[in-house]
């Protein structure tokens, strides 16, 4: 356990992690001072204080994007100099924090709307904080607890009443969930430093005694076993509040905004989507290290499954200036389609991140009699060298070729993982300055599967649809009946399970991983009472490994969290054509 001392008591490492995280966090700070100004400045035309504000936060956010390079390229060990560096920083993020917080007073000047947008442009920027300053604990509390107080003064001030008291009481809770993310993210730290000592300890054993290499390696592979649990449960954490911020931000697009603050919320938006692509790609590697997936094969119409992939990718080919298209084809192959659209995926994610601005064509390809699937681009392509280590765990392509991609390195370590899974071969060719190609091959052609059609009878499968909703989050449970009533669906909303027989159409539900209550047993109630096998979607934070003996039991969907509001409802509408009816079991 971590006392308070261990806390606030700093380490060498520890200002290594925060420096090198701290600089480009900073530029994107100021970004979004640029992005808060302007909504500042069209909503309070006549006020002065928002070009000072602007001003004295672009002034701090450079000093500290100052400090964190020169600290980072110092490299030095712990001494006073580094002390006072650290406690600057600590400092200077303290007046950030109280800048914000003055920022959220001001905006209460204007619209309950205006305040909002604010609250979460700050929010962001406080989870920020968790993610780039959890190493030195106290400038992660200086950072969220300064910030979100004033906010929740700003809120209580704007509105005296029970509604702006409520509000603020959630800004609070807030500022605690990041204060406790904040703390097991360093509890991780600290034991992610303690086996890297262990490890780099037997190493130099293993130089000296030959025979210790056998228990060196067990040694090291239980220490990843144990670091992919650990981080499959941090996961789960930071998930649950990603998940409610990317249902009420789609619920925010369908409201009447102006043309910036729509600007805002598509920002929003999509950095949501750049840490949910970050925590998909942990959680993916987590269950695969520890064995959580397992294939399910069966016909899958290829041609589809390509158009599918285009259709969801084409918005973000267009913001990173790429042409996608592609081949179509009329082969059924027999494999499991979720998991080799994931590999897809992965293939096209890199292609926009190294290939900005490049052709991306998608299709089969024959060779040699075998049916593989093939992605190429037009980009700059990889060096010999590394065509092969691009396939290893967190390895990245230089980054000075591409300062602006994010990520951690694992996309097309999935690939690779995936195929062995499926018995697939990913072949990667590439020549430097004229693209890139990747293919998948082994693909078990088949004969096309029957297919039942469909004759809707509403003017969409969802439109009237009773849906019953268990989860023990409110805030999903508010963003999530929000959502739903958009679509058009009739909501009844649970914490728990419901004590007496639902009419409903379709349950929702996240279903603990571990409770008094089996999951299985909990929706056989209520299909029993209800007198049909209503049909059941999984909405979880937890891996396939806790959750999916439960669901396969209920032959129900998984959706994990955060889960995009285009693939909940693509799964629900599935549901609902699939759904044969309340018929009464004999």
């Amino acid at each position: 356990m971590i006392t308070r001392g261990r806390l606030f008591d700093t380490q060498p490492w520890q200002f290594d992690y925060l420096f090198d995280l701290g600089f480009q966090g900073w530029l994107v700070h100021v970004g979004v001072i640029g992005l808060t100004t302007t909504l500042l400045i069209n909503a309070l035309p006549e006020s002065i204080w928002p070009f000072w504000w602007s001003g004295i936060m672009v002034i701090l956010s450079l000093t500290l994007a100052t400090l964190c390079r020169y600290q980072s390229r110092r490299k030095t060990k712990l001494g006073h100099a580094t002390r006072k560096a650290g406690w600057f920083h600590t400092g200077l993020t303290t007046i950030v924090g109280l800048v914000w917080g003055s920022g959220a007073i001001g905006a209460g000047e204007a619209s309950f709307q205006v305040l909002t947008l604010y609250s979460l442009a700050l929010g962001g920027t406080a989870l920020g904080a968790v993610s780039s300053q959890h190493a030195v604990p106290r400038s992660c509390f200086a950072s969220i607890w300064t910030s979100t107080s004033l906010l929740a003064l700003a809120h209580v001030l704007h509105n005296p009443h029970l509604e702006g008291m409520l509000v603020a009481l959630m800004m609070l809770l807030f500022a605690m969930i990041l204060t406790i993310l904040c703390v097991r993210m360093f509890r991780f730290l600290v034991t992610n430093q303690r086996l890297t000592r262990s490890l780099e300890e037997k190493v130099s054993e293993l130089t000296v005694v030959a025979g210790e290499l056998d228990q060196a390696r067990h040694a090291a592979e239980d220490a990843n076993r144990a670091k992919s649990s650990f981080l499959a449960q941090a996961s789960h954490d930071l998930r649950q509040p990603i998940h409610a911020i990317g249902l009420f931000t789609a619920s925010m697009k369908e409201t009447r905004l102006e043309d910036d603050q729509r600007d805002m919320v598509m920002s929003i938006e999509r950095s949501v989507e750049s840490v949910t692509h970050l925590f998909g790609s942990l959680l993916d590697i987590s269950r695969l290290e520890v064995g959580g997936v397992a294939p399910r094969p069966a016909p899958a119409d290829l041609g589809a499954l390509i158009g599918r992939l285009v259709d969801q990718n084409t918005d973000v080919a267009r913001r990173r200036g790429c042409r996608l298209r592609a081949v179509g084809s009329s082969a059924w192959v027999h494999t499991d389609v979720g998991l080799l659209a994931t590999m897809v995926q992965n293939i096209l994610s890199n292609a926009f991140k190294y290939a900005p601005g490049s052709q991306i064509l998608i299709g089969p390809r024959r060779s040699g009699g075998r049916l593989g699937l093939q992605i190429c681009d037009t980009g700059p392509g990889i060096d010999p060298s590394q065509a092969k280590a691009v396939f290893e765990e967190y390895y990245r392509l230089d980054a000075s070729s591409a300062p602006e991609v994010e990520g951690m390195g694992l996309g097309l370590a999935i690939v690779r993982r995936l195929g062995d899974l499926l018995d697939l071969d990913v072949r990667l060719s590439s020549i430097p300055g004229k693209g890139t190609s990747v293919t998948i091959f082994g693909l078990e052609q088949v004969d096309p599967a029957e297919t039942e059609r469909v004759s809707p009878t509403r003017a969409h499968p969802l439109s009237g649809r009773r849906i019953c909703l268990i989860d023990s989050d409110p805030d999903i449970r508010a963003a999530t009946v929000r959502l739903l009533e958009r679509w058009g669906c009739l909501v009844e909303v649970h914490d728990t399970p419901p004590p007496q027989a639902q009419a409903c159409d379709i349950i929702l539900t996240d279903i603990p991983a571990q409770s008094d209550i089996d999951g299985s047993e909990l929706i056989r109630v209520l299909r029993d009472r209800a007198g049909w096998d209503i049909p059941v979607a999984v909405l979880t934070g937890h891996s396939v490994a806790e959750i999916g003996l439960v669901a396969a039991q209920l032959d129900a969907p998984v959706l994990h969290k955060p889960v995009s509001p285009a693939k909940l409802r693509a799964t629900l509408t599935s549901l609902s054509l699939n759904a044969q009816g309340p018929h009464r079991r004999p």
